[in-house]
């Protein structure tokens, strides 16, 4: 779900219309998920031994010959920054015939999304949710895949393999495609999702800091030492709440804080059971972590009508935050390129108590989440679409996707892929490299371009991606090393706890359509209530405050909500069981 680019809401923050009416819907790194019915941090089987009949035998089936005509298929983004005319997306053309032509949508996705179904005019390539690739499927605007992929996608089903079937909807049918997770281990380029700024931790004599209240501490003595920053006041932690980041930072670091799978606003305990984390205790205990940092002018006041933290983190006056990644967006190249290294930021785990066992590191088998493409009944000849996907999915394509082109982007040495050194240094210069050459595509995942998965390996044995432990130091500035040498690491990967596989997260899955108006007044609740809790003048007002909500959003039907997910997560897992045979 993911806004600017609709990371995944939640956004955030969804696998693809993957896993039956269940699942329609990304997975890895520091998003967390947690197992099934039984044991909910229980990490998943991950056994890649038996791949399923489906996979196994298609790439033995008989291809047919491609059409390598120039055609050229429309798609949507709100990526203002892609464009065709690049090597690698030339490359693809010269493979496939097929160029993609954006179909750029600013403001609001989700209203976007509505006024296309509702005036049936869209384009040929949706790119959606888990979410609205239901509501287009049930509109009929978009295709089933099946007869197509059977044809035209033999490498398609190689990469699912023992997946594949995960694909397929209720009605048995496939009617979205996105990147499948081949890899064995945690990207060298994972992240903590709380961010400290270098300079703080440098004046405090880089401490550890592992809780809201050791965070707390850092952050008041920089801010009292430096009010200001470059002129601007400074902000000691930063958050946004409009439209789909609310979800993010008010819910998502509660969370992680509690070393809990990325299930959204849900908690799923042993059982099983399904319950609404915007009302549990320690969401009030972050809240009231938040109502400290207000009452002492540390917490940025615009907040609450901010949709993104990227524009003041660039400006290099925000101190901390909660922001996984993805959600800085460029804004750490941005301040390392006007001259201010020091005002980056260390990705680092923050948690209620110093003893919570971590378990947030997950990986999941598709990737989904908000990157779902489908393809509209108004497009014309959806073969040739197919056909380039399969290229994009075959080793060829993910090379050319995901290393580049030999020669310009990579070399060959002793028989395994190595980045040109130019390359390395042009991306730390220029933060829109990767955009200028073709490396950044509209979303399938946690990759562009379907890619498989940093650790996954191709036929040649050689990986699928360059991301290894060793490039993203070679890509890490000086700074960086130094701040990361005084914690002893070398990546920031390395303060994260050992990765789980886990089948999916309730995020990605279709949400029941009987409790759809329930789920829309509490949101509605809890976006009405949060200013005024935060920003509660002081305890008796904050738990007042706290309880008024509580009891708002209890009345709008919480019990049934949690009730009918509480269900779709126990047929997610009888589903995800019975296919992988487990």
């Amino acid at each position: 779900m993911k806004g600017k680019r609709l990371k995944r809401s939640f956004t955030f923050g969804l696998i693809i219309t993957v896993l039956a009416v269940l699942i329609t819907g990304c997975g890895s790194s520091n998003n967390n998920n947690n197992e099934g019915a039984t044991n909910t941090n229980e990490p998943a089987k991950n056994t890649a031994a038996n791949e399923a009949n489906t996979g196994n035998n298609a790439a033995a089936e008989a291809e047919p010959a491609p059409d390598l005509s120039p055609i050229e298929f429309t798609i949507n983004t709100a990526d203002d920054k892609l464009k065709w005319d690049t090597p690698i997306t030339k490359a693809i053309t010269e493979k496939t015939g097929v160029s993609l032509k954006y179909d750029l949508s600013v403001g609001d996705q989700f209203q976007k999304w509505d006024l296309w179904l509702a005036a049936g005019d869209y384009p040929d390539v949706v790119v959606l949710d888990a979410n609205y690739t239901q509501k287009f499927k049930d509109a009929g605007a978009i295709i089933p895949l099946n007869d197509l992929i059977d044809k035209y996608g033999p490498n398609i089903k190689e990469k699912y393999g023992k997946y594949f079937n995960l694909l397929k909807d209720k009605d048995g049918n496939i009617y979205s495609l996105s990147g499948v997770n081949k890899s064995e281990e945690a990207a060298a380029n994972s992240t903590a999702n709380f961010i400290v700024q270098y300079d703080v931790l440098k004046e405090a004599g880089y401490p550890e800091i592992k809780t809201f209240d050791q965070l707390y501490d850092v952050i008041k003595a920089y801010a009292d030492k430096h009010p200001q920053i470059d002129g601007k006041d400074t902000i000691g932690f930063a958050a946004s709440m409009a439209s789909w980041t609310m979800k993010i930072e008010f819910n998502n670091p509660v969370i992680n804080a509690l070393g809990l799978p990325d299930h959204d606003r849900s908690r799923i305990d042993a059982n099983g059971n399904v319950t609404y984390n915007p009302v549990s205790e320690e969401s009030k205990a972050y809240l009231k972590f938040l109502n400290k940092l207000y009452n002492n002018g540390l917490f940025d006041k615009e907040a609450f009508s901010l949709d993104n933290i990227a524009t003041k983190a660039a400006q290099g006056r925000v101190l901390a935050a909660y922001s996984p990644g993805w959600f800085l967006g460029d804004a750490e190249a941005s301040l390392r390129n006007s001259g201010h290294p020091e005002r980056a930021y260390a990705h680092i785990p923050i948690y209620f108590s110093e003893g919570t066992e971590d378990h947030s590191n997950t990986l999941t088998p598709t990737q989904a989440g908000s990157y779902q493409w489908t393809i509209s009944k108004n497009a014309k000849n959806p073969e040739r679409m197919i056909q380039m996907i399969d290229f994009l999915f075959s080793d060829e394509g993910q090379i050319l996707t995901q290393w580049g082109i030999e020669g310009t982007h990579f070399d060959v040495k002793d028989g395994h892929r190595v980045l040109k050194p130019e390359l390395i240094q042009q991306r730390l210069a220029d933060p829109d490299t990767d955009y200028k050459e073709g490396f950044h595509g509209i979303g399938t995942g946690n990759f562009s371009w379907f890619g498989i998965g940093n650790g996954a390996k191709l036929a040649d044995g050689d990986y699928s991606t360059p991301l290894t432990k060793d490039m993203v130091i070679a890509n890490y500035d000086d700074m960086t090393k130094e701040v990361l040498a005084k914690y002893g690491k070398q990546v920031w990967a390395d303060f994260l706890p050992p990765v789980e596989y886990v089948p999916g997260y309730i995020w990605q899955l279709t949400p029941p359509e009987s409790t759809k108006v329930e789920e829309q007044k509490i949101d509605d609740t809890w976006r009405k209530y949060l200013p005024k809790v935060i920003m509660s003048k002081d305890d008796a007002a904050f738990d007042s405050n706290w309880k008024d909500m509580q009891d708002a959003i209890n009345k709008n039907g919480l019990e049934k909500v949690e009730a009918a997910y509480t269900q779709l997560w126990a047929d997610f897992n009888e589903k995800y069981n019975s296919i992988l045979g487990q």
